[in-house]
């Protein structure tokens, strides 16, 4: 008896498993090229972070040179890798690969820190320089005249996050 592949598809029934929801760290720079892995990567050729599903519902993120060297790894909950990929790409043209695990999941982790710290993903200052330097919201010279002294009465104010 031979049985096509519509019939085996019939035969299997619910054997299959169903579509997994994108994490939600997945957007602009993500990119899925399996089930339970993605990987992170502003351009072609550039150092690329790579993200596994843990048992745990954690992600273990691998962050590779451009070289394929390995630079740091470790585990994150979810809702800190979107802020967490970038921050590692940024650092990965000053790192040199690490003399060890151990020191990949220590740089992992001073990075993760940092980002909570910050609340955001710490910027590489030569990309920051080089994105302001160009950007037309940059006024091109400060004015002329200079801002009038704050009375001596003023106390500065706080923000509050």
């Amino acid at each position: 008896m031979t049985v096509s592949n519509a019939s085996a598809l019939k035969l299997a029934g619910s054997n299959h498993q169903a579509a997994v929801p994108d994490p939600p760290f997945a957007g602009p720079g993500w990119r899925q090229p399996r089930s339970g892995t993605w990987v992170y990567q502003e351009a072609p050729g550039a150092a690329h972070v790579q993200a596994v599903l843990l048992d745990d519902g954690n992600w273990f993120l691998d962050l590779w040179s451009p070289q394929s060297r390995l630079l740091a790894c470790g585990s994150a909950p979810a809702g800190e890798v979107a802020a967490l990929a970038p921050a590692l790409t940024a650092n990965a043209a000053k790192w040199a690969p690490p003399p060890g695990l151990e020191a990949s999941r220590r740089r992992l982790t001073a990075t993760a820190d940092a980002v909570r710290t910050h609340g955001r993903p710490v910027p590489n200052e030569t990309r920051v320089r080089a994105a302001t330097a160009a950007s037309p919201a940059r006024p091109r010279a400060l004015p002329a005249e200079t801002p009038a002294p704050a009375p001596a009465t003023a106390t500065p104010t706080r923000r509050h996050r």
